[in-house]
């Protein structure tokens, strides 16, 4: 496999399998779940990019419900390509709200799911699983603060990593979010990133995030997304 597909790869399920249990624009978990009853679908699009390497392009389909007051489960199905490479990928995950999140108690919750990939020229195989702890605060209006940790299994890489993300979201106005966060696992350099949630309309809104890649060369990624409730 070359350097451009093991990465294609990665990003790929990357974008796949975390971007389902993670709320946009943020990757970092959130503690809440999605009401009983209620979907959401949600694209995105992206582009990774860094000095001597093509640019990778990917994006994403998620679509997210809640299956009890506690849970919810998803799907998504993602495609990354670079230099001729085109990588595939689907995961299905879940989170479960172990403790509500409201004020003045922190909420907690686990989020855990599986993912299958299709590299380039290959056929699909089973790829990775994870599960990730996840906790949230809202430590006065309009600010919240996310954790996350968790464990992640490669089969195509042949290991295991340990994962970690810290974010802040704060409701700037009903209708505007704004967030930062710092992110990674253990085998690699952190992640920072920026992102917007815009609301357009009632259960229509829009979200965009910026992120760095603390390595040298810098990996810098720009997404683009909406979701639609129903």
């Amino acid at each position: 496999m070359s350097r451009i597909t093991g990465c294609l790869l990665a990003a790929t399920l990357a974008c796949a399998c975390h971007a389902a249990w993670a709320n946009r624009p943020l990757t970092t978990d959130t503690a809440d779940t999605i009401g009983h009853g209620v979907c959401q679908f949600e694209p995105y699009a992206g582009r990774n990019a860094s000095s001597g390497s093509p640019d990778e392009h990917f994006w994403t389909l998620q679509l997210n419900c809640g299956v009890t007051d506690h849970t919810q489960l998803g799907a998504s199905a993602g495609r990354a390509w670079a230099a001729g490479a085109a990588d595939q990928a689907l995961a299905v995950a879940g989170k479960t709200a172990l403790v509500t999140l409201k004020d003045g108690q922190t909420g907690f919750a686990v989020a855990y799911g599986l993912s299958a990939s299709r590299p380039s020229g290959a056929s699909w195989s089973g790829e990775g699983v994870f599960v990730n702890g996840i906790a949230s605060r809202e430590l006065r209006e309009g600010l919240l603060v996310h954790g996350n940790v968790g464990w992640s299994h490669s089969r195509s890489a042949g290991q295991s990593s340990t994962t970690y993300a810290i974010a802040t979201e704060y409701t700037s106005t009903p209708r505007l979010v704004l967030s930062a966060e710092l992110y990674g696992d253990d085998r690699g350099s952190p992640w920072v990133g920026a992102g917007v949630w815009f609301s357009v309309a009632d259960k229509l809104s829009v979200n965009a995030s910026y992120g760095v890649q603390t390595s040298s060369p810098r990996v810098r990624q720009l997404t683009l997304g909406f979701l639609v409730e129903f």
